[in-house]
């Protein structure tokens, strides 16, 4: 098993010391970040596209997770958990009403005044793209890639406060707070 992503371990102690039991990761791949979560102690869901549950109920690891969903049940379960982790998620949705349908299902998951941490890949500040790039989309450092002002700006609309972010080589982790629902 892969280790869990560095934004997961490097905010552990804030989970805990808020008080956060339970957990929907949203996009959750081979698991890695649920299952170490589960074992730390979190309550975790499960959630991916319908091809990827799938694989997922054939892994072992999900005996201890909480429940697997499909993204397509999420608009109906309002888990209400304490917390959700997207890890590289945003960087593949496209824009539109797939993006807007992610973000819509988060906010029906999380309760009140819980917490979002948004882990993605970071354009390369030092390199400029010499104006060739139109917002962002065309050439191969600025295509799918956010800043932490570009992730305040898609989520504010959603109801979502930045708390904190740091940078690493090639991504940014946001923590996030939903304000109200």
């Amino acid at each position: 098993m892969a280790p869990a992503a560095v934004s997961i371990t490097k905010y552990l102690r804030f989970f805990k010391h808020q008080h956060l039991r339970s957990v929907l990761d949203y996009g959750a791949g081979t698991l890695r970040n649920s299952q170490y979560l589960a074992e730390e102690g979190f309550e975790v869901y499960a959630a991916d596209l319908p091809v990827q549950v799938e694989r997922i109920m054939a892994m072992a690891g999900r005996r201890q997770l909480a429940g697997v969903l499909a993204n397509n049940e999420l608009g109906e379960s309002k888990l209400g958990v304490d917390l959700v982790i997207s890890n590289y998620v945003l960087n593949i949705i496209p824009d539109g009403s797939e993006k807007s349908s992610y973000l819509k299902n988060i906010v029906l998951n999380l309760r009140p005044e819980g917490y979002l941490l948004v882990e993605v890949s970071c354009r390369n500040q030092l390199e400029d793209c010499h104006g060739t790039c139109e917002n962002g989309q065309k050439c191969a450092h600025c295509i799918k890639s956010y800043s932490h002002g570009e992730l305040n700006d898609l989520l504010a609309p959603y109801g979502f406060r930045h708390v904190c972010h740091y940078y690493r080589r090639h991504a940014v982790a946001v923590l996030y707070q939903v304000l109200s629902h």
